[in-house]
């Protein structure tokens, strides 16, 4: 709100753009940004031409205007400025972004904002925040800790799991997105795994789309599991190789491929396996893989 009120007062013309979950949120971004100008002292202040629960509009004539993520009034407004406020809980933010980047676009030197709690792995916020400590964007990262309030302690935060659980606790306090969110199977779990079990690859194979950890071995018996994809190249085919004997995968494969290619490379690596149980999801372009594995003459199929 304050770097808001800087760009209106020390610019000329700018607009700020607020986007938040819901309107009363937005309204609340509105409210500190007139309450911080009110407040400046008269030498610095600039005489306010509009104001109201959803705007503010200078003398200068810059404005900042507020709205929720509902709403389609954001489109055509040529933000200098856009601040999106808990990001990671708006539905549709990937649609959002791609129109507000457009009114970013026509400002030069245009300028975003994007805040938000923590809410899961994966998700529009999650995977900017990673990107951008990657330096793979613009954005930089800003953290902000339950720590870092002067009059919380330790006991203050013991006190927030016992209230609201490890998980809500670590996603409103911590900014930790392993503990945030609402998923099938605990995050911080999955991170315990990935750190005891998780090993590199021993070989590659198929371009490198086939990862291996363990070549076969006589008289094992081998699953292999597998998800088509449309075979446009749009998105990722993929199957699993798990040792039955020890319930451990041995191999993985991942790639945009075209269906028939990957149905060879099934057979290929089933084979291999010990003529391993093969088992393909037949919906949609599935079908077209189990006709040419079947053409082929491979009979261990589910």
């Amino acid at each position: 709100a304050a770097y808001a009120l800087w760009e209106l007062i020390f610019h000329e013309g700018k607009n700020v753009l607020v986007i938040s979950t819901k309107e009363t949120a937005a309204k609340e971004v509105i409210g500190k940004i007139t309450l911080a100008n009110d407040e400046l002292p008269p030498w610095l202040k600039i005489p306010v031409l509009e104001s109201n629960k959803l705007s503010l509009k200078l003398n200068n004539q810059s404005r900042v205007l507020a709205t929720s993520s509902a709403s389609d009034s954001a489109r055509g407004f040529a933000a200098s400025l856009l601040i999106i406020d808990e990001c990671a809980f708006i539905d549709d933010i990937e649609d959002i972004w791609t129109s507000a980047q457009q009114t970013l676009a026509t400002v030069a030197a245009g300028k975003a904002i994007i805040l938000s709690t923590p809410n899961g792995m994966g998700n529009f916020f999650h995977r900017t925040w990673s990107e951008a400590e990657a330096k793979q964007n613009n954005f930089k990262t800003i953290k902000i800790h339950w720590s870092m309030h002067p009059d919380r302690d330790q006991a203050w935060r013991d006190a927030q799991t016992r209230e609201l659980g490890a998980r809500m606790a670590g996603q409103e306090c911590d900014c930790d997105f392993l503990a945030s969110g609402n998923n099938v199977i605990d995050l911080i779990k999955l991170e315990e795994i990935e750190k005891e079990f998780v090993k590199e690859p021993i070989d590659y194979a198929e371009g490198n789309a086939l990862w291996i950890w363990e070549r076969p071995m006589d008289a094992v018996d081998y699953l292999i599991t597998a998800d088509v994809a449309t075979g446009d190249g749009s998105d990722y085919s993929a199957f699993h190789v798990i040792n039955r004997d020890t319930m451990t995968q041995v191999a993985e494969y991942q790639d945009k491929i075209g269906i028939l290619e990957f149905a060879r490379i099934l057979v290929s690596v089933a084979t291999r396996y010990n003529n391993a149980q093969l088992v393909v999801e037949r919906e949609s372009y599935g079908r077209g893989v189990l006709e040419f594995i079947i053409a082929a003459g491979y009979r261990n199929l589910i």
